[in-house]
């Protein structure tokens, strides 16, 4: 016999906490015979994991969280970065431009445009900008 192992666990985050998360996980074991082929055991591993999700997602809603809506696939992502990067700015992009903007003590409309970008292509282009010149020494009003 072959014994498959399998896990799932998720951090979700407390309402009303920073920094703070539960945690929730289930994990299995099963058996599948010496004989099975690699198509057998990647459908009895993909059934597992269906089974575990699906047991995770029950504990959660049972106590109360409310999950964000699903997320795109890691292989979505993949794509949009090899498209270029196109489409909205990025949660980490903008919290970057924020401590960029004020560790240079960016003031008036050049902050005000640069913490309006939207989109990712032109965050990463800003954000390579700000730290160029933020190496040789051009950043913000005293010359930061």
């Amino acid at each position: 016999m072959i014994k498959l192992n399998g896990s799932v666990s998720r951090k979700v985050p407390i309402p009303g906490q920073e920094f703070s998360s539960q945690s929730f996980s289930a994990g299995m074991e099963a058996e599948v015979g010496n004989d099975a082929s690699q198509d057998e055991i990647r459908a009895k591993i993909k059934e597992m994991y269906s089974i575990l999700e699906s047991s995770v997602k029950e504990q959660i809603s049972s106590n109360g969280v409310h999950l964000p809506e699903e997320k795109e696939p890691i292989s979505a992502h993949a794509e949009q970065r090899s498209n270029g990067g196109n489409g909205d700015i990025t949660p980490n992009q903008k919290r970057l431009l924020e401590k960029l903007v004020k560790e240079q003590e960016i003031f008036g409309k050049e902050r005000i445009a640069l913490l309006a970008i939207k989109s990712k292509s032109e965050a990463t282009e800003v954000i390579k900008d700000l730290i160029e010149r933020n190496k040789n020494g051009g950043g913000g009003k005293n010359g930061k």
